[in-house]
């Protein structure tokens, strides 16, 4: 009777073990699954601060030619301006003579 206790003893054991095998197992196996999730979600968030950098840079881009476009087409109304007043200009200086 006694080795029936022992069997059913070292059965118990071996029982014990695997399950304790098992469920530190799975445990890794968690571990690894969140580890790849939380890889996974830094890659994902990285990827789209590399697309909201991108659509600024684009958008400054814009900016930057509508800027000069402006500047450009003041400078032109400006030279328009001083060369249709060059004349009035001329015309005051003679008679100032």
């Amino acid at each position: 009777m006694s080795t029936v206790t022992i069997r059913i003893g070292n059965v118990m054991a071996s029982q014990m073990r695997q399950e304790h095998f098992a469920h530190s197992n799975s445990g890794a196996i968690a571990l690894k699954q969140a580890t790849e999730r939380v890889l996974t979600e830094r890659h994902a968030h990285e990827e789209w601060m590399r697309r909201i950098e991108e659509a600024w840079q684009g958008h400054l881009a814009t900016l930057q030619q509508c800027v000069c476009e402006l500047l450009l087409k003041n400078q032109q109304l400006r030279m328009a301006l001083i060369a249709a007043n060059e004349p009035e200009q001329g015309y005051e200086n003679a008679g100032n003579l």
